[in-house]
């Protein structure tokens, strides 16, 4: 679809005769307002229009009870005892009819009708929530099973968290290119904070890679993310009986500055952080700017870990935050500025007293940490106290020292910006200063520490502050304005991610310390989906051997689904082969069109080709 997309339709029950205009700017509308303010109405209302405009199976509509008739097997709904295992999505009729099916019945008949459809759904399922799931016909009918990773034992959807039912009928809805347009009502239910992050980005990351239109209603704060003051024009506000309101892109207010500004703070409020497993405390909005930014980059899926990024204003609110998440049952880690260090051992006795903190200490032949710390911090300070006249040159250099303020201690702003140059600068660089081979020394020392705390939880911002780091902004000042961190995460976009993972080295892993430890890989189950067939297509093939014979082949072992991959059979001097072609445009796999020829190692050929 194009945008902008101008509608125009009624909604006879919520505003009689009136028009309803509402304007499309991009792969995602959001109808935000009040409970009985006419959202699902409007959306139902839409719903017919599309299809009557655009095609009944390219519009798909799921209501906020995505459940449907399975509810009456997880819940008493009448009189009568249904048994969860009694439970079916429907037979093939019902299949052929999938689109238009608005509970996740539907979306179960796409995945079992796209085996691509089902991998990507899958995966995520294995990998984000430790579930496997399994589509059977049984009697006509199509059943649907689950299993949990730490237990073998299958059970029916019946008996699964309606919210992990929610989650796979919206992303095969999602994935389905064929629907161009999906409205979801309430696309939160049943859904934790954390969760509801997760599907937003993905909603954002589909819309955008495959032209697909998504309208959704939400009750959410979580669904409401507004990265700049365009964004506003997205959502489209309800109120009551009064006709819906939606922002143009063209009014000069939102240019303004301070709205900008507002815009990026609105989201730094505290989360629902009690929801979360483990808790990131970093400081202020110029952090938690980078650090938003830096996870989506690298997809880390903070969410799905069931983690939050919290930002503090000013670390001496560190010990009171950490104690009360830590008594609460919450694993806390923090990411803090260089002075957090230098200056006092607050912070980073938040993680040097705790009982895993004794082990890493025996390590280095220590009985606690709290001793490798005084002495490398003695060490530190009478480095710098006789070499203080000789570094001018070296701490001068820093914003620690350009922006200090003219009260501050001097001793305090030295030791932060000559610990801060040790991290900046190179080895080359440092092998110039007096005692130079003392400060190698201190800053291996150092290095030790750090990685000690990380193992910890505690992750230090070696070069200073998060300004130490920007690559693009200006990093003159230290007073964290959210104005040049917005500039900065915009500005990375055009860099290569390697690039950025070198710049931001030192906070990319904090948040992967954070973050979920296993990525989403769809080549894995694809390579298997692929070798179920291909080394059946090699052990057939000959000279006589039709593309029409290997596709009957696969058939006959496979039954009727359709394969995701197209054979072309290849014939070269003295050898026999295939041309392997995967016909999905929405696997993210490398690899496709390789060849393949009779006699190669089968395993050995996909594993070498298809990558993530």
């Amino acid at each position: 679809m194009d945008y902008p997309k101008k509608l125009n339709f009624k909604v006879d029950k919520i505003f009689g005769s009136q028009d309803v205009a509402i304007t499309l700017y991009s792969g995602l509308t959001t109808f935000v307002g009040t409970n009985g303010s006419g959202k699902t109405q409007t959306l139902k209302a839409l719903r017919n229009y599309l299809k009557n405009t655009i095609g009944v199976d390219k519009v798909r509509y799921l209501t906020s009870n995505r459940i449907g008739t399975m509810e009456q097997y997880r819940s008493k709904t009448d009189r009568f005892t249904y048994s969860a295992d009694d439970f079916n999505v429907g037979d093939q009729k019902q299949k052929s009819v999938r689109h238009q099916i608005e509970t996740a019945n539907g979306d179960f008949f796409t995945m079992d009708e796209r085996k691509d459809i089902y991998i990507k759904v899958a995966e995520r399922l294995s990998v984000l929530f430790d579930r496997q799931i399994f589509l059977r016909w049984d009697a006509g009918n199509l059943k649907v099973y689950f299993e949990k990773s730490e237990n073998p034992d299958e059970y029916p959807v019946t008996s699964e968290a309606s919210g992990l039912v929610n989650i796979v009928a919206i992303l095969a809805a999602l994935f389905d290119e064929s629907i161009e347009v999906l409205l979801i009502d309430e696309l939160e239910v049943s859904l934790h904070p954390q969760l509801q992050s997760y599907l937003l980005r993905e909603i954002k990351t589909v819309s955008a890679k495959y032209n697909k239109t998504i309208i959704i209603s939400t009750h959410s704060a979580e669904m409401v993310e507004c990265s700049n003051s365009k964004d506003l024009c997205n959502f489209v506000f309800f109120n009551g009986e009064n006709l819906p309101l939606q922002i143009s892109p063209k009014i000069p207010e939102l240019n303004n500055q301070k709205l900008k500004e507002f815009l990026f703070r609105i989201g730094l409020i505290y989360k629902e952080a009690f929801f979360a497993k483990k808790i990131l405390l970093i400081e202020g909005s110029s952090d938690m700017i980078l650090c938003n930014y830096l996870s989506n980059r690298f997809n880390l899926n903070l969410d799905v870990a069931g983690s939050q990024i919290i930002p503090v204003e000013g670390k001496g609110q560190f010990p009171v935050i950490a104690k009360l998440f830590r008594m609460i049952g919450k694993e806390v880690c923090i990411l803090t500025d260089l002075d957090g260090f230098t200056d006092d051992n607050t912070v980073i006795d938040l993680f040097s007293n705790l009982p895993e903190a004794i082990e890493l200490a025996n390590y280095q032949g220590l009985g606690k940490l709290q001793e490798l710390i005084r002495s490398i911090k003695s060490t530190l300070n009478e480095l710098i106290d006789s070499n203080k006249t000789a570094m001018e040159c070296v701490y001068k250099e820093h914003p620690y020292w350009k922006n200090r303020d003219p009260d501050s201690d001097e001793k305090q702003v030295i030791r932060r910006s000559i610990v801060a140059m040790l991290f900046a600068k190179s080895d080359d660089t440092i092998s110039t200063w007096p005692s130079s081979a003392e400060w190698k020394s201190i800053k291996t020392r150092l290095c030790t520490l750090f990685n000690i705390l990380e193992r910890l939880g505690c992750f230090i911002l070696q070069r200073g502050a998060i300004e130490s780091y920007y690559s693009h902004a200006a990093n003159k000042t230290f007073d964290g304005k959210p104005s040049a961190a917005a500039l900065e995460a915009s500005l990375l976009e055009e860099d290569d991610i390697e690039t950025v993972e070198t710049q931001y080295a030192d906070v990319i892993r904090a948040l992967k310390f954070a973050a979920l430890d296993k990525i989403v890989d769809e080549s894995y189950a694809l390579k298997k989906e692929l070798l179920s067939e291909l080394a059946l297509v090699i052990g057939v093939l000959n000279e006589q051997t039709t593309e029409s014979s290997l596709i009957s082949v696969i058939k006959q072992a496979k039954g009727n689904s359709k394969s995701l991959f197209t054979y072309h059979i290849l014939h070269e001097p003295s050898r026999i082969g295939v041309e392997v072609i995967l016909q999905s445009a929405i696997i993210d796999v490398k690899g496709f069109p390789f060849k393949i020829f009779k006699g190669d190692n089968v395993n050995q050929v996909v594993e070498q080709t298809i990558k993530s």
